[in-house]
């Protein structure tokens, strides 16, 4: 009789461990940010990035070491995030050894090195400076090849998209619980800037600057990148109502003209670069609030910008440039909602609210600094 009953018993947690691999084996299907449906057989084991500045939002998603099973980069992390590769690298030397399939863009791209890496996933951005949804030829190849692409998006529609994203990447890692738990404050944040300009009756006019002393004036962010965000946030982008695009080039003649309420620049100049007196806005990792401040100042005293309503009554601010494309991009929605309506947000600290990310939703850490303003 006990004989009996181990059997049946035994049995019983058999067909359970079997019930239960089999729920593991279910495939993942996805529908990515392209509106294309992909099909993985499991989580992602190996996988391969397009830009390496995505490896901040794996540190979002996935417990552990955030780059496990990268096996190629079309770029290294350290292009545009050598604070953050030398992070990793601290505890995950071999990050430094990951083979690169390609350069700074597109045009740089071995389809055949891709295969030789056989990753199961390719990790692209719809448009940024790696392979595109509209890279058909490329796509195919990889497809013949049994690599599946799955695209996400921080930066062309970053508002409808970076939510959208974070879960596919939840999805890829079979990592949806971790995920989640960003994407709640992600948008409690998102709710609270709504809420705060619900009522609002004046929009005022924003000229947002990319990389402001780093490149001729004044190439802006229109309907594209954090440009967005200003309408989000209850401003008017002045040059995404001329323009359709991401970006648009002007004069300061046409800065003058229009003359914006507030001025805001998306500073992308090093703290090597502010060490060597250069005129750049400076913000990021290694700087501190007066130093940036320093170059923001020093940014603003050139010919034109002096003239500007939003520099004489102290309302020009920078910002980050690496916001751009990153799901991090609510801290500069929160700082635009600051800068353009600090009577409903004198609340508002974007600061504490990227150390907090770091602090609970990252294994990185946060030194430096990410907004500056010439009000104080």
């Amino acid at each position: 009789m006990m004989s009996q009953r181990f059997l049946i018993v035994w049995l019983t947690l058999l067909s359970c461990c079997l019930c239960a691999a089999g729920l593991h084996a279910e495939p993942v299907r996805i529908t990515d940010i392209a509106g294309r449906q992909v099909t993985l057989k499991h989580p992602a084991k190996t996988f391969i990035l397009s830009e390496g500045r995505y490896a901040l939002a794996l540190g979002l998603v996935r417990e552990g070491n955030p780059v496990a099973g990268l096996v190629g980069l079309m770029q290294p992390i350290a292009w545009t995030y050598p604070d953050l590769e030398a992070q990793i690298a601290a505890r995950y030397p071999e990050v430094r050894n990951i083979p690169l399939y390609g350069g700074q863009d597109d045009s740089s791209v071995s389809v055949e090195a891709i295969i030789d890496l056989k990753p199961e996933v390719a990790l692209f951005g719809i448009q940024d400076h790696g392979p595109g949804s509209r890279n058909g030829e490329l796509l195919r190849q990889l497809a013949s090849a049994g690599i599946k692409v799955v695209f996400i998006d921080f930066r062309m529609d970053p508002i409808r998209n970076t939510q959208r994203s974070l879960e596919i990447l939840g999805q890829v890692f079979g990592a949806a619980e971790r995920t989640g738990q960003y994407l709640e404050y992600y948008r409690e944040k998102l709710a609270a800037i709504r809420q705060g300009v619900s009522e609002i009756t004046h929009r005022p006019r924003v000229f947002l600057q990319a990389h402001p002393g780093r490149f001729e004036c004044c190439l802006a962010m229109a309907s594209g990148m954090l440009g967005p965000f200003i309408e989000l946030a209850g401003g008017t982008n002045i040059a995404a109502a001329i323009s359709p695009g991401p970006t648009s080039q002007h004069t300061v003649e046409y800065l003058l003209v229009e003359n914006p309420e507030v001025w805001i620049g998306t500073a992308s100049g090093t703290a090597k670069e502010a060490q060597q007196g250069k005129r750049i806005v400076a913000l990021g990792p290694g700087l501190s609030q007066e130093v940036s401040r320093a170059t923001l100042q020093k940014f603003l005293q050139q010919d034109g910008f002096g003239a500007l309503d939003a520099v004489q009554n102290k309302r020009a601010y920078a910002i980050w440039h690496d916001f751009y494309n990153s799901p991090l991009n609510i801290v500069a929605a929160e700082a635009f909602a600051k800068w353009i309506h600090p009577e409903r947000f004198r609340q508002a600290d974007p600061e504490a609210t990227l150390r907090h990310i770091y602090q609970q939703f990252l294994p990185y850490e946060w030194s430096g600094t990410a907004t500056i303003g010439n009000d104080s």
